[in-house]
């Protein structure tokens, strides 16, 4: 008993020693989402203190009393994300939300959700939007475009559709009849009818109401540019109550508010009205336990005091909203030297598509943005689709980003200090006829500190402003006014690629390019260079390329290309300038008894490929979600969707890896998302600090143990303090994952477990401790 004891007090005292030197890591296989909830729209009062508020889409409650925040997403505990509307029932204590594809959610006591997914995946021609919610007794009727939809709260089911061939704006139920307002005119039937009989619902009313609401039994509706109507429902007649063009209908408790972005009217049950003129612009104002709350977008959710004496809204909050990015834009992203992440919120297909200039960085759990306001201003220039970011390698606080519209920004400490075009540096236009179509994209810092990037569509693609200010152009004529260059890398050699990204006009010609310029940045007479855009594979088949999204260098120094073919291999780049060079398309056999193979992905828009420290390739791919292949690629160890992860979209944007962690970032066209990878970045020497996590393993933990601060492919023993092997492995790049189990797959006992690693060549070796209690 004695040394029972004894042995347990060393194991606390150890840990006691040992814990202050054990870092906070996600476990192996955690999923984090990271959703803008910015851009406030609106705001659902529920019950006690709770509202439940919208933010770019997605949705979190504010505890009014307590002032706290719940933010809610795909997998925590919702089904999807994007969300387009909600309601509340108090009596069954459900939140419904609709979300833009046509899905359903019922969130029940704020935990709980009920997924009604039927709907979505109806395989119908019918459009499925989802216009307005009301709610009558247990049932919550939908507005849709093409009639109403009924679900039963009670008993958590669509129970019907009523399909009327008409797009629905509103409905209510008033004694014994349903009313919609369809883009037709109103129409009513007796809830004792076939509703599903489009012949028991008939025409009451020509007039077009984009709301109908029943106010304390007032009928009070909203004609698009005329105004808001009471309506008498015995002889279908109207009175207008106030003219004008607002934008939401709303009641809570007793208070009928209508409002557009600059004023809200705000109704008594005797149908006068407070009209409120508003100081800042709103999207949307409700009411909740005596006080009104106002979406001010940006800005955020605020609670407001009517003030009857000045006819204004007060502030009596400051601005409620989660931290979180400024939007769900995640054309770009890189890690900085001190592991902060920065995003660039572009758009692939920019030429197209004209997303805000945004520019965010995630430092230490929190979410900042780069000025955004009075850019426009400051420059003359629309502020828009920032393509890529770049941090000074000798100063954190100074960037420069990239636009596909108005040449380079400048910022510093956040803070935009000045914006380079034709007018002040060797920028070039895309245009003659327009001068400040300056494109560019690409930026990198080569070891010599100068930053290079592309200028695209001009005579002089490749620009370089060296670390002393001035600019150098490269004249290179077989890249000369080639459009979509997009992102620039230097491989261990210093030759720097750049890929090509689509073929869509004259101009837009794929493939990747490759510069060995020999160190000699101003003398182009040594410089060798080569575009490619069709290729043979190692069969001796040409491959033509029409997209190319993105170009890596591995750890071996293959060079992977993501195209709209697959991934090409360029397994011995340094051949690129001779005649016969080729690319590899990996072949995956299809294990029918055929010897037949299928090259990998080749179906597959590439995006985007990152490394992780164990050499495997984490795949973004247009429509298809992520792939993480192994090192030869020849393995899928995860394909992960929408479908089967919490994963927001298949569409994926950007994938970046955090150099210390190996937290995987995950940019979609719906937001973010994070993979806790198993692998991270190696040193080239073991780290002084190298720590097992968690630990103490206790009684109740059933995941994996990991080791880190390893070199790559270390050969990792577990031992008893005895010296008894109980488990051996290699390290996945500088982390080794220990399922906590001998030899012979059983858990083992309590006890002190000795981790010994050392390098592959077995020259060095480390050890830790590992503490486990059953």
């Amino acid at each position: 008993m004695r040394n029972l004891i004894i042995k347990r007090l060393s194991i606390i005292i150890y840990y006691l020693i040992t814990l202050i030197s054990i870092q906070a890591q996600h476990a192996i296989g955690e999923w984090n989402t990271y959703l803008s909830y910015n851009n406030i729209t609106y705001s659902e009062p529920a019950e006690d203190n709770i509202l439940y508020v919208i933010g770019n889409g997605a949705l979190f409650a504010y505890d009014s009393e307590d002032t706290s925040i719940r933010t809610y997403y795909k997998s925590n505990p919702l089904s999807d994300s994007n969300i387009s509307k909600i309601a509340y029932n108090k009596a069954y204590h459900t939140l419904v939300i609709t979300y833009s594809n046509a899905n359903i959610d019922l969130l029940i006591n704020g935990e709980d959700v009920y997924n009604l997914s039927e709907y979505m995946n109806k395989n119908v021609s019918l459009d499925k939007t989802i216009n307005n919610i009301s709610f009558f007794n247990e049932y919550a009727y939908l507005s849709t475009s093409f009639g109403i939809l009924a679900i039963n709260l009670k008993k958590k089911e669509i129970s019907n559709a009523y399909i009327l061939n008409k797009k629905v704006n509103d409905c209510f139920i008033k004694d014994d009849s349903i009313y919609i307002a369809t883009t037709e005119g109103v129409y009513a039937a007796l809830l004792s009818n076939n509703l599903l009989d489009i012949n028991n619902w008939k025409k009451i009313s020509q007039h077009i109401y984009t709301y109908l609401k029943n106010y304390d039994s007032k009928i009070i509706g909203y004609i698009e540019n005329e105004g808001i109507f009471n309506v008498q429902l015995d002889n279908y007649s109207t009175s207008q109550l106030v003219k004008g063009e607002f934008l939401y209908m709303n009641i809570y408790a007793n208070k009928l508010i209508v409002g557009n972005k600059n004023k809200a009217l705000l109704f008594q049950n005797n149908l006068s009205y407070q009209n409120v003129s508003l100081t800042k612009e709103i999207n949307h104002l409700s009411y909740l336990n005596n006080s009104y709350w106002g979406s001010y977008g940006d800005i955020g959710l605020i609670a407001q005091k009517y003030n009857q004496t000045s006819g204004l809204l007060e502030d009596i909050s400051s601005p409620i909203m989660p931290n979180s990015p400024k939007r769900n834009l995640f054309h770009y992203m890189t890690f900085t030297k001190d592991n902060r992440l920065l995003v660039a919120g572009g758009s692939l297909n920019y030429a197209k598509v004209i997303n805000p200039g945004t520019i965010m960085i995630y430092d230490h759990d929190e979410w900042m943005s780069f000025q955004e306001k009075n850019i426009d201003e400051l420059t003359g220039f629309k502020y828009v689709n920032i393509t890529s970011i770049v941090e000074d390698p000798n100063d954190p606080n100074h960037h420069f980003a990239a636009s596909a519209r108005h040449g380079l920004y400048e910022f510093h400490n956040r803070k935009f200090t000045k914006l380079y075009n034709i007018d002040n540096s060797e920028l070039q236009s895309i245009f003659i006829t327009d001068p400040n179509y300056v494109s560019t994209n690409g930026l990198i810092y080569d070891k010599k500190d100068n930053l290079w990037l592309v200028n695209n569509c001009t005579s002089s693609i490749i620009k370089v402003i060296k670390s002393d200010g001035s600019w150098v152009k490269l004249e290179i004529p077989e890249i000369e006014r080639i459009e979509t260059f997009e992102h620039m890398m230097f491989d261990r050699r210093g030759w720097l690629w750049i890929n090509a990204m689509w073929d869509n006009r004259a101009y837009d010609i794929p493939g990747f390019f490759c510069l060995n310029y020999n160190n000699t940045l101003e003398d182009q007479s040594d410089d060798k260079s080569k575009f490619i855009r069709s290729i043979p594979n190692q069969d001796g088949n040409l491959i033509t390329i029409g997209h190319c999204y993105c170009i890596v260098e591995d750890k071996e120094g293959s060079i992977w290309i993501g195209t709209d073919k697959g991934p090409l291999i360029l397994n011995n780049p340094s051949r690129i300038f001779n005649d016969n060079f080729y690319c590899t398309q990996i072949k995956i056999p299809r294990n029918d008894g055929s010897n037949l193979a299928d090259f990998l992905l080749a179906n597959d828009h590439i995006i985007t490929i990152c490394i992780d420290g164990a050499n495997r390739k984490w795949i973004g791919t247009k429509e298809n979600g992520v792939y993480l292949l192994s090192e030869d690629g020849q393995e899928t160890i995860h394909h992960f969707t929408k479908e089967n992860s919490p994963l927001l979209s298949n569409d994926i944007t950007s994938i970046v890896i955090h150099p210390k962690t190996g937290e995987v970032f995950i940019g979609t066209s719906h937001g973010l998302n994070s993979y806790q990878n198993d692998a991270i970045e190696a040193g080239e020497t073991f780290a002084d600090d190298i720590y097992a996590y968690p630990n103490p393993v206790k009684s109740d933990y059933n995941g994996v143990i990991t080791v880190t601060g390893l070199v790559r492919d270390s050969n990792v023993k577990i031992t008893t303090v005895n010296g008894s092997l109980v488990y051996q492995g290699v390290s996945l790049g500088g982390q080794f994952i220990w399922d906590g189990k001998n030899r012979e797959g059983k858990k083992v006992s309590s006890g002190i477990y000795m981790v010994l690693a050392a390098d592959k060549e077995g020259k060095e070796g480390v050890a830790t401790k590992i503490i486990v209690i059953r």
